[in-house]
């Protein structure tokens, strides 16, 4: 063997060992990566589907109280007109043409305070196919995303961490996004079923009022 190359046998074992070394230790770091990424997507799912549910509740609650005060309003409004009437001698023209105006104010008013969720409503309706699951699921999967991929990047990074990404071959932001759309997928995949019992009441408690406030106002223009 060519002397020149015995001498360059040693330091070429001594290079391939290092980068053996390196690729492994590279691996490991890898894996420890993943595995915190996992943890982490773990977390945020849990906090995800809490913070679905816990937002629907207070949503829901929020909007029956807002009905159910603005139905009685109108309700009172309507028997206080229907006591003019048949205790205050108000003639029966009057009454019903004061009972016509004020429904159709009513109506107006609802119109005007809910024309920009409705719109709201038919623009996401539209976009995806005027399929109402798949838009309410998908509508929340771009809203879980936004909300953590916001959350990741307001995180401060430690320097053993960042060393530690360096090392792997891996990018912060890359992580932050590939968290955020994992955690999208599973709450389109379940926010339908964690918000289907708060939606399903609510339906069934303004439901309920509706029919009662459509009798009421049934029988005070018959009356």
């Amino acid at each position: 063997m060519h002397p020149y190359i015995k001498r360059m046998r040693l330091p070429i074992m001594v290079l391939s060992a290092l980068g053996a070394g390196l690729l492994a230790g590279r691996k490991l770091l890898g894996k420890e990566i993943t595995g915190r990424k996992n943890k982490a997507i773990e977390a945020a799912v849990l906090e995800a589907r809490h913070r679905i549910r816990s937002d629907t509740m207070v949503f829901v609650a929020r909007s029956f109280r807002r009905f159910a005060i603005a139905t009685g309003i109108k309700l009172a409004i309507l028997l206080w007109l229907w006591g003019l009437h048949h205790f205050a001698g108000m003639p029966r023209p009057i009454f019903a043409g004061i009972m016509t105006v004020t429904l159709a104010a009513f109506m107006i008013r609802d119109l005007w305070v809910n024309y920009p969720p409705i719109r709201l409503v038919l623009t996401e309706l539209h976009r995806h196919g005027w399929h109402p699951k798949r838009a309410l699921t998908e509508t929340i999967a771009a809203r879980v995303f936004e909300e953590v991929l916001a959350e990741a990047g307001n995180q401060k990074q430690s320097r053993t961490g960042a060393i530690m990404l360096m090392l792997a071959g891996e990018d912060r932001s890359q992580m932050h996004h590939d968290v955020a759309t994992a955690v999208a997928a599973v709450a389109r995949a379940t926010s339908w079923d964690d918000i289907r019992p708060y939606v399903v009441s609510a339906a069934i408690r303004i439901g309920t009022l509706a029919l009662i406030y459509s009798a009421s106002v049934w029988a005070l223009v018959r009356l």
